[in-house]
């Protein structure tokens, strides 16, 4: 039966989350035109896309949320005149807004103030877990509520960007740092007894040349480089030595 272990607290000053939130969000774009300025192809069929470069311009509590704003580059490629080409679109610097709600942790974080006046105070930040896209479809630009996307091009492609944000406060407060009673710590434990076995690491391939820097130098700097063929013979994908060294004992 294990001896019961007195606890006490140590008081220290840590930094620790105050407030803490995550939240997914859809933004959808659009892309009007080719790298050359035409409107889309009426039959492009995107096959790929891709958002990167995603650069947090600045963050700002708001009552509750975190807002943050950015820009990230968005990329499509698409096949046309009936599936033989292949073009790419690019939106580069695609502004984005959005704010994501944080919530105290176990009250928040009290202000502490300092002998020269100074508070210790948070700070608000946020980082980004996730950017992928989840849609890119060629639609018409038909006018939806009085407004058109693409206005002048008879079709519009559709982007949807999905990405995760989270969002904190953070800052010192003082926190109990539990630490055994003096006299109640227990002897430390001794370590692992008996022989040390080696540290052995996967082998890939069967027939290795072997070297040794003391007793076999420059051993493999030769060729072609001696085989090892005592050793174990299970093929993992070097095929090519396996036949050479099949061929030398056949020899």
């Amino acid at each position: 039966m294990s001896k019961h272990i007195d606890f006490e607290c140590r008081p220290v000053l840590k930094d620790v989350l105050c407030a803490f939130g995550e939240k997914c969000f859809h933004n959808t774009h659009y892309i009007c035109e080719t790298m050359e300025g035409d409107c889309l192809p009426s039959d492009a069929c995107p096959f790929n896309a891709l958002v990167n470069n995603l650069i947090i311009l600045s963050i700002t509590p708001t009552n509750g949320c975190v807002k943050i704003t950015g820009t990230y580059d968005i990329f499509v490629w698409y096949r046309f005149n009936n599936q033989r080409m292949i073009g790419q679109v690019q939106r580069l610097g695609v502004p984005f807004n959005v704010q994501v709600p944080i919530f105290e942790i176990e009250g928040g974080c009290n202000p502490i103030i300092c002998e020269d006046g100074n508070t210790l105070g948070t700070q608000i930040c946020a980082v980004n877990t996730r950017l992928e896209v989840v849609e890119a479809v060629l639609e018409s630009d038909a006018r939806k509520d009085h407004q058109e996307a693409c206005p002048g091009c008879p079709s519009r492609l559709r982007v949807v960007i999905e990405k995760v944000f989270q969002a904190f406060e953070h800052g010192p407060q003082v926190v109990c740092l539990p630490v055994c009673a003096p006299g109640n710590c227990p002897a430390p434990t001794a370590g692992p007894v008996g022989p040390c076995p080696p540290f052995v690491g996967p082998t890939k391939c069967s027939y290795p040349c072997r070297e040794d820097e003391v007793f076999k130098p420059d051993n493999c700097d030769q060729c072609p480089p001696p085989t090892d063929s005592s050793h174990s013979r299970h093929d993992h994908g070097c095929g090519a030595e396996t036949l050479a060294v099949a061929a030398e004992e056949e020899e």
